[in-house]
C-alpha cells in the first residue's frame, strides 16, 4: 500500500514538474510566435489531463477582446499547436511529448 502512495506520489510530482516546464516554455515561444496575435498572450496555467498525454494550456488574452476576438486567438492557437509541440520536444526529455490544448480566456478585470 505504501509502494503504490510512494509511485502516485512520484506522478503527481514529476506531471506538476512537466506543466512548469511546459508553462515556460510555451510563455517563452508564444512571445515569439510568427503570429503577432499570440505574442501578447500570457500563459495562466498549464494543467494535465488524466495521464499525462494531454495538456490543457490555459491563456489570458491581452484587452480590448470580445468574444469574436477570442475565438481566432484559439484559432491561431490551434493553427500553431504543431510548431508550440515541436518547441516542447526541444526543450523537455521525454519519449512522447504530450498534446497540446488551449483555452482562451478574456483580459484580467483590474477594477474588482
Amino acid at each position: 500500500m505504501k509502494q503504490r502512495s510512494r509511485n502516485s506520489a512520484r506522478r503527481d510530482r514529476k506531471l506538476a514538474q512537466l506543466c512548469a516546464q511546459v508553462e515556460e516554455i510555451v510563455s517563452l515561444a508564444l512571445g515569439d510566435a510568427a503570429d503577432h496575435r499570440l505574442q501578447d498572450l500570457v500563459v495562466q496555467s498549464v494543467s494535465p489531463g488524466p495521464d499525462g498525454a494531454r495538456l490543457l494550456v490555459t491563456v489570458v488574452a491581452a484587452p480590448p477582446s470580445d468574444l469574436e476576438s477570442l475565438e481566432e486567438l484559439h484559432g491561431a492557437l490551434e493553427s500553431a499547436r504543431s510548431w508550440l509541440r515541436q518547441q516542447v520536444a526541444a526543450e523537455i526529455h521525454r519519449k512522447r511529448t504530450p498534446d497540446l490544448a488551449f483555452q482562451v480566456l478574456p483580459p484580467w478585470d483590474d477594477e474588482q
